[in-house]
């Protein structure tokens, strides 16, 4: 009789231990479920995006290899980023809207990098290899390769503190704290400022 009920307390003691280690095992897996204070509340891996204006025309067009939303400063983080802009004013699809164009024609400038940060003010800071390239063959500006740059994407106004090339219609230039605006097809390099002339022969 003693036999069997050290069998049973036993089988009691048992069931009790496991039980025990399994509600530690959930509540682990639980906390490694709670969100932590510095993680992102949202994270996306081959995202493409389009941002359309309050009037309902193409903004610009994101693609990233990862996107992380953070919710409390409203911030998004890309990793290898690539940015089409669309034209904000009149444009060769407004002008002729029965005409068929492709859905990447209309897009104007390409912008990558190897990182970029998007705020809710729709500034995005461009870092690491930062590379702005023009998608029309008539742009005054062809090309702005850099570090580091600001671009708003409502304005299209560009800056950036770091050594910039800048590559146009039979000119290029290099120098340091660059002022611009892709729209207009401007670009202002303010110091040490080096430009050369490509000069056609007649």
């Amino acid at each position: 009789m003693n036999i069997r009920w050290n069998v049973i307390l036993g089988v009691i003691a048992l069931c009790a231990l496991v039980w025990f280690y399994s509600l530690n095992q959930e509540t682990a897996d639980l906390s490694e479920l709670v969100k932590k204070p510095d993680s992102p509340d949202y994270v996306g891996y081959k995202m493409e995006t389009t941002v359309f204006s309050p009037e309902g025309k193409k903004q610009y067009l994101a693609l990233s290899d990862k996107i992380e939303h953070y919710t409390v400063n409203e911030q998004t983080l890309f990793t290898a980023p690539l940015v089409y802009l669309y034209p904000t004013t009149s444009n060769e699809k407004e002008q002729n809207p029965n005409q068929n164009v492709d859905f990447f024609s209309t897009q104007n400038w390409k912008l990558s990098a190897n990182q970029a940060r998007l705020t809710k003010d729709q500034i995005l800071y461009l870092e690491g290899n930062v590379v702005v390239q023009s998608l029309t063959s008539d742009s005054r500006l062809q090309r702005i390769e850099t570090e580091s740059a600001v671009v708003n994407l409502k304005t299209q106004d560009m800056t950036s503190e770091t050594q910039v090339k800048i590559k146009g219609k039979n000119f290029s230039s290099t120098g340091l704290k660059l002022v611009g605006n892709l729209r207009q097809q401007v670009a202002t390099l303010k110091e040490q400022v080096k430009t050369y002339y490509e000069v056609s022969k007649q």
